[in-house]
């Protein structure tokens, strides 16, 4: 199959399209874990977790962002950040009227961020 000009210009957009998407996915994915980060942050401040928790929290958070930020130097990490911080603040305002109790919410973030930074250490290491 031979592709003439138009072929080929499609094909470039198209792949220049799908490396903006992941770039995009990038940034999406880092910003969640810094919100669920800065939930266990909160959360032990609270005592909904303990300081042993938090710090795990901390390494993994260390080793998520490490791996986002190696597969696209171009995040904005103090934007994500301030997004971050809006994040958790509205899921803990959700999480209050729903009457639960923040434990719950508090532990599924800290699992996430172990799950994740767990996910991604065979990647990492092979780089």
């Amino acid at each position: 199959m031979r592709l003439g000009a138009r072929g080929w210009s499609l094909a470039v957009c198209l792949v220049l399209m799908s490396a903006g998407a992941f770039a995009s996915n990038f940034s999406a994915s880092l910003k969640n874990y810094y919100a669920q980060f800065e939930i266990v942050v909160a959360c032990e401040e609270q005592a909904q977790l303990s300081e042993a928790e938090a710090d795990a929290a901390e390494a993994a958070m260390d080793k998520i962002e490490s791996y986002y930020l190696k597969k696209d130097a171009s995040i904005d990490k103090d934007h994500l950040l301030d997004l971050a911080e809006a994040d958790r603040d509205e899921g803990f305002r959700i999480m209050g009227r729903s009457g639960g109790g923040l434990r719950p919410y508090c532990r599924q973030s800290l699992r996430d961020l172990l799950m994740k930074a767990e996910e991604i250490a065979p990647v990492a290491s092979e780089h």
